[in-house]
């Protein structure tokens, strides 16, 4: 016969067990809603993949659901085969979640290059191999030794002996998010003042996963039920819900990382022993043979082939200098400048040197230069320039008393080439007869071309008789030049005039001019094809 002891502790025992069996439903609920808003949240995300770690964090959100959606039926199951059919199912999302974790965190924290093909292939490696161990464990019983259900809890569990390779899922798990937690809080402390809130969410959220995985691998939640989808979901819908309220991976400074790698400015960066502490892409580029082998080495090392640049270093200040490289056979031109990096507390920590190419600015300044001093069509010295030059040596030979010389040469009847044979032949034969009177001057005379089918030349530290027979000569190889035309060839003859002086003393250069055009005018009189002189002094 049952006391009334025995009647109210039934009671209180039915009484518990119905608590139970509520929680566990209101559980298997909770599972099934967070299952869909991380669909919903993944859709959305899908919509909006043009933001950056949109798609990553779709993926995950999407993983989420696979796994909240199988768990909450294997929890409504009752049977070993039916649990062990959405155990499977659970891992095409569980066994996934590690590797989209930490490519997120990557792409959070502005490192995407280092998410090349063989770094992805390896970070899928485990995952992969969890999936297909989870889905033949009946085989070999690596994942799982043993599995059966729990029929002595208020509802059928799946209860089961963890294989070697769980431990493996398990330790890849803990050090992805370890991993992920890490970098995100390097990314947190570097982030300037305006930006650290954002980064703070992104931190915060990371750290929800643990809540989850230590209570359930601790064996501390209640009934032995797996929170971890719960908290992954928080996860997503936190890190979700700032990628769009607060633009994260738009504004967080992080992206210094990708500026820093797409900058077109090559940079180097150097501790306070000047040793190499990073670069970009661009410097590579620059620098010969700079690879990420050269981090922790000393500078005088790795920038042995660029003296300038280490002078520049050794110096301590901003001032700018101008680097010249040769790549291919072709001259590259760079402005160097190094500038000390300060911590907060205002101490020296390291420098940066930064290399700007100015190649095509100095290109254009080249450029710019030579039609300011040349002659478009010979090549040479224009009248300006040539006289600008001509002052100055005039000067150098007024102070050291030196003898001087200047040649007037004109081309004889050139007139009746251009109306013979056409200006281009007229063209041909001035770019010629400028090629035979280069060949047979010195490196030290000046050569330009006076105007038209006029030239002058400069002879500095040179006699009336030098400048006489460097005239002569110039004549003569004029004259046996012939000169290939499109209808068959020619030769042409030149008249010189030669004005010289002993000692430069007073002299101006507009008479020397005068006197070696009256001498060309007398060489022209006299028949053309010879060389008359005037004497100064």
């Amino acid at each position: 016969m049952m006391t009334s002891a025995n009647r109210a502790f039934l009671l209180l025992v039915k009484k518990d067990v119905i608590v139970m069996l509520h929680g566990y439903l209101a559980y298997i609920v909770a599972l099934l809603i967070a299952s869909v808003i991380s669909l919903l949240m993944a859709l959305f995300l899908f919509i909006r993949r043009t933001k950056t770690g949109a798609v990553v964090l779709a993926y995950l959100m999407l993983s989420t659901s696979v796994y909240s959606l199988g768990y909450a039926f294997e929890l409504a199951c009752s049977t070993l085969s039916g649990m062990l059919f959405w155990s499977k199912f659970q891992y095409l999302g569980i066994s996934i979640i590690p590797a989209l974790w930490i490519i997120m965190v990557i792409q959070m924290t502005g490192k995407d290059r280092w998410l090349t093909r063989p770094v992805l292939i390896a970070i899928f490696i485990i995952p992969f191999t969890t999936f297909i161990l989870h889905l033949t464990d009946s085989y070999h019983h690596l994942y799982y030794s043993s599995v059966s259900v729990n029929l002595n809890s208020p509802f059928p569990l799946l209860v089961f002996t963890k294989g070697p390779w769980y431990w493996v899922h398990v330790a890849f798990t803990n050090l992805s998010i370890l991993c992920g937690n890490i970098m995100l809080l390097d990314m947190w402390r570097r982030s300037a003042p305006s930006y650290s809130r954002q980064a703070a969410i992104i931190l915060i959220a990371s750290l929800a996963p643990w809540a989850g995985l230590i209570i359930y691998q601790t064996g501390r939640s209640p009934w032995d039920l797996d929170l971890t989808p719960f908290t992954f979901t928080c996860t997503g819908l936190i890190t979700a819900w700032g990628l769009f309220q607060y633009r994260l991976f738009d504004l967080i400074p992080v992206a210094r990382d990708k500026v820093f790698d797409s900058m077109r400015d090559g940079v180097l960066v150097v501790d306070t022993s000047d040793r190499i502490v990073d670069f970009n892409p661009t410097a590579q580029l620059i620098v010969k043979k700079l690879s990420k082998k050269d981090i922790g080495r000393p500078a005088k090392e790795v920038l042995a082939d660029y003296p300038e640049l280490l002078k520049q270093l050794s110096v301590n200040n901003n001032e700018q200098n101008n680097l010249q490289t040769s790549q291919g056979g072709v001259s590259y031109y760079y402005n160097s400048r190094v500038t000390p990096v300060m911590n907060d507390k205002n101490k020296l920590i390291g420098k940066t040197i930064v290399l700007n190419d100015i190649t095509q600015q100095v290109l254009l300044h080249e450029k710019l230069s030579k039609l300011a001093t040349l002659d478009a069509l010979t090549n040479i010295f224009n009248r300006r320039h040539f006289l600008d030059l001509s002052n100055d040596e005039l000067c150098h030979a007024k102070q050291s008393g030196t003898s001087i010389s200047l040649i007037l040469m004109d081309l004889d009847h050139f007139k009746q080439i251009n109306d013979t044979y056409g200006h281009k032949a007229g063209d041909i034969v001035i770019t010629t007869v400028t090629a035979v009177c280069s060949n047979n001057l010195r490196v030290t005379d000046l050569f330009g071309r006076y105007g038209g089918e006029e030239f002058v030349a400069f002879l500095p530290e040179t006699s009336s008789e030098e400048a006489f027979q460097i005239a002569e000569r110039l004549r003569q190889n004029i004259a046996v030049t012939r000169i290939e035309l499109d209808d068959g060839s020619i030769t042409v003859t030149a008249s010189f005039g030669v004005a010289s002086a002993d000692k430069a003393g007073d002299i101006e250069l507009d008479e020397l001019l005068k006197n070696a055009d009256e001498a060309l005018y007398e060489a022209k009189e006299a028949g053309r094809n010879c060389v008359r002189r005037r004497f100064l002094n």
